[in-house]
């Protein structure tokens, strides 16, 4: 193996050039790639916890947001 190439490694275990592959491995693998990063992406969902927290994220967030949609309507 050369500094130069990349490998994948396939699900028998054997190291296979990317440079080698054929174009129909080549999208079965980079549908694997999306297929397996969907998987693990997380939901974060939180819960503001106060009535200071509620009420900066009521008031104070929104403002800002307004501030910066009054700006690009005078674009």
């Amino acid at each position: 193996m050369s500094l130069n190439n990349t490998y994948w490694k396939m699900r028998n275990g054997e190291l296979i050039s990317i440079d080698d592959m054929d174009i129909n491995h080549l999208r079965n693998t980079l549908k694997m790639i999306v297929k397996n990063s969907n998987k693990h992406k997380k939901q974060v969902a939180f819960e503001l916890k106060g009535d200071m927290a509620n009420e900066f994220n009521d008031n104070y967030i929104a403002d800002d947001f307004q501030e910066l949609d009054d700006e690009y309507d005078g674009l």
